[in-house]
């Protein structure tokens, strides 16, 4: 794919909606991305039986999963830190929306990352920050943007019960920011 960030490099540890959402974006615009998922599989590939038991594919998790070429690694255990660390090696950006203390625990937090590649881009969406309390509290749409952020309130009638909140509200706007960032840090 041609575009502004052709001949870019992505590493992509990235989860549910913010963090791929990103990529997903900066694929658009020609970068190659690789995204890393647990053995498992990113936990959105789920939303396909959540829409409807019959459904063969899953839009909500192609949407932000375009662009990508994908492998799925333990990231806690050594072998699977090494592919990672190989990826990144030979990279330009780095996306992850895995909790702060996760990306530590397995060695994939910027410090470690940089001595690894000091050109690195690494890109970073947390739900609470990385300082405070709640810094390593998984952020969702529900809690970290609905809930905390006050929307739920700014959108409640006076009485009334809060409106119900549609999936990625706050996630898809992040992830464009986040690949806004990323541009222009290359």
């Amino acid at each position: 794919m041609s575009g502004p960030l052709s001949g870019i490099k992505v590493v992509e540890l990235g989860l549910w909606i913010a963090g791929p959402a990103a990529s997903g974006v900066l694929g658009d615009w020609g970068a190659e991305i690789v995204k890393v998922e647990p053995l498992r599989g990113d936990p959105s590939r789920l939303f396909r039986t959540m829409l409807s038991r019959n459904r063969s594919d899953n839009p909500i998790f192609e949407l932000d999963n375009r662009n990508k070429r994908g492998i799925a690694v333990d990231i806690g255990s050594d072998h699977g830190r090494r592919i990672v660390v190989e990826l990144v090696q030979s990279a330009d950006v780095f996306v992850t929306n895995v909790r702060p203390d996760s990306l530590e625990r397995a060695g994939l937090d910027y410090p470690s990352l940089r001595d690894v590649n000091p050109r690195l881009v690494y890109a970073q969406v947390t739900g609470f920050g990385l300082e405070g309390p709640d810094a390593d509290r998984p952020g969702f749409d529900i809690s970290a943007y609905w809930a905390r952020s006050g929307m739920a309130h700014l959108h409640t009638p006076e009485n009334g019960t809060p409106p119900i909140m549609r999936g990625g509200m706050g996630d898809h706007p992040t992830g464009l920011a986040l690949a806004g960032g990323v541009a222009a840090a290359l």
